[in-house]
């Protein structure tokens, strides 16, 4: 690992009935994004789910594509179900509140226990989805003012997707 990376983090799924539930272990950074955002779309597809709990008791720390994700998974549940961000320390609080969040869900303290947990990591490609990420930062700043100091990122990920496309357009031609 290079010096000063943030180490990556692990995130757990269970499902008991109507209840879903994630646990962050480590830190809520982007090399997570797929897996987060392949359990949004399953949620998404599941009428049967009622409750989703985030369970931050384990997480060290989260980046902004991670708190993309929340607000990502808040708008999709706002309306059919209850979201529950468990066991949330100061210090997520003070990030997510700084990005204007919660309004998205309650914050609970309270032990989140489940037999069935499995992890996400299988499902991970281990390649960083740059449209994802733009995805989840252009997101952050439509949910409220505070979060238009993304919009350099935003700017930034888009001209990598751009110089992307044109290097895959001249491979093509190759």
């Amino acid at each position: 690992m290079n010096e000063g990376a943030v180490p990556e983090g692990i995130l757990y799924i269970a499902q008991e009935g109507p209840l879903a539930m994630m646990r962050v272990e480590g830190n809520g950074v982007r090399n997570l994004a797929e897996g987060f955002d392949n359990w949004i779309s399953h949620l998404e597809a599941s009428e049967d789910i009622n409750c989703v709990i985030v369970d931050l008791s384990s997480c060290v720390y989260m980046d902004s594509t991670f708190m993309g994700l929340l607000v990502k998974l808040a708008r999709l549940l706002m309306h059919r179900s209850t979201l529950l961000i468990a066991n949330a320390s100061s210090s997520h609080r003070e990030l997510l509140e700084g990005i204007g969040v919660m309004r998205g869900w309650k914050y609970v303290d309270r032990q989140v226990e489940c037999s069935n947990w499995s992890s996400l990591c299988d499902a991970l490609t281990g390649k960083l989805n740059v449209r994802l990420v733009v995805e989840l930062h252009e997101g952050l700043v439509n949910w409220d003012e505070k979060n238009k100091k993304f919009i350099p990122f935003v700017e930034l990920g888009k001209a990598e997707l751009a110089r992307r496309e044109q290097m895959e357009e001249d491979d093509d031609e190759d």
